[in-house]
Formats: C-alpha cells, structure tokens, sequence
C-alpha cells in the first residue's frame, strides 16, 4: 500500500485455465522429480489401482481357508457332546479301542506298542488309562487327534508330550496320554 492506494491483486483465473493451470504444475512438480520420480508415482498409481483388484479376492480366498481350519479344529458343541455318552460300559471297551487304532492306520501311525492300565477302585469311577508312543509330523498328529477325540468323547487326552531331536526334522517324537472314562458298575 503505496499512499493510500489499494495493494495490487493477482486477477482471479478464469475456470478453463484453473484446470490448466493445474496440470501445469503436475507437469513442474515431475519434471523436478525426474524420471525415478515418476516412475515412483506411475508404480504407486498403479498400486493403488491393483489394490481392489488383487488384494481384496486374496483375502477372501485367505478369510474362506481360515474359516475352514479353525472349523475343523473346533471341538464338537456342547449339544453334539451331549448326544453321545461320556462313559464307555465295561462290555464295550473291546469296540472302543480298535476305533483307536483304525483311526491311526487312516492316519498313517503305527501303535506298535502301548501301555494299558486301570485306574480307579470298584464302585467309584473308574477309567482306563493307555500310554501310546508315536513318531509322526506335527498336522498328522493334529488330524489324529482331532478324529480320535471327535469320534469317542468318553476318550479324554490327558497329556500330549511331544519331542523333536533337530530342529530341521518334521517328525515329531510323541507320546500320548489317553483316559477312556468306564461306566461304574450298579
């Protein structure tokens, strides 16, 4: 403001060289940035672009497959529990384990050997108790289980103690610890 008079302004663009106007300075700011700088920007519109495109179907494809492996390594519900009995009778034990070990040859185990022991006095609850060693790689070990424990819930696992030599080795040195819950004798 020079004696009083109105501090000069830039006059107001019209509309069409707003537009222009902008595209100027687009071209500016990449002509300083050289071309690794637009490079950089074409890649990372191009990311951008790709990014519904790509990214969304693999993580529904990803959402899908981790629905189903924690479907098929949820317990059964209570109210399908309940359905079956929690104890086996005497007379049946003889049925209960070679499901046991049918469920193993599915898996490709081998029981060659295994401890069996009752526990429990008469007239009181009592159980079975079978000690089984197993060599075999971790998801086989899972699988088993799973089916095992799915298939008999008067089966209970009462200790799982696994062990591996090496670390590069995908065997695993199991030993398993099952209880098969007896009817108690009326």
């Amino acid at each position: 403001m020079k004696n009083g008079a109105p501090a000069s302004r830039r006059p107001v663009p019209p509309a069409s060289q707003a537009g222009a106007t902008t595209a100027a300075r687009i071209q500016f700011q990449l002509a300083r940035l050289g071309w690794p700088g637009a490079l950089g920007a074409v890649l990372l519109l191009a990311a951008l672009a790709a990014d519904p495109l790509l990214v969304a179907p693999l993580e529904a494809r990803l959402a899908d497959a981790q629905s189903v492996a924690a479907s098929r390594a949820l317990l059964p519900t209570p109210a399908e529990r309940q359905k079956k009995p929690l104890a086996v009778p005497r007379e049946r034990v003889e049925t209960a384990l070679p499901r046991l070990f049918l469920a193993a040859r599915h898996h490709g185990l081998s029981l060659d050997e295994g401890r069996y022991a009752e526990t429990g006095k008469p007239g009181e609850s009592q159980s079975l108790r079978i000690d089984l060693p197993v060599i075999a790689p971790y998801p086989t070990l899972r699988a088993f289980l799973a089916e095992v424990l799915d298939d008999n819930p008067a089966l209970r696992l009462e200790s799982l103690e696994l062990r591996r030599d090496d670390i590069a080795a995908t065997e695993l040195d199991a030993r398993l610890r099952f209880v098969l819950n007896l009817e108690t004798a009326r």
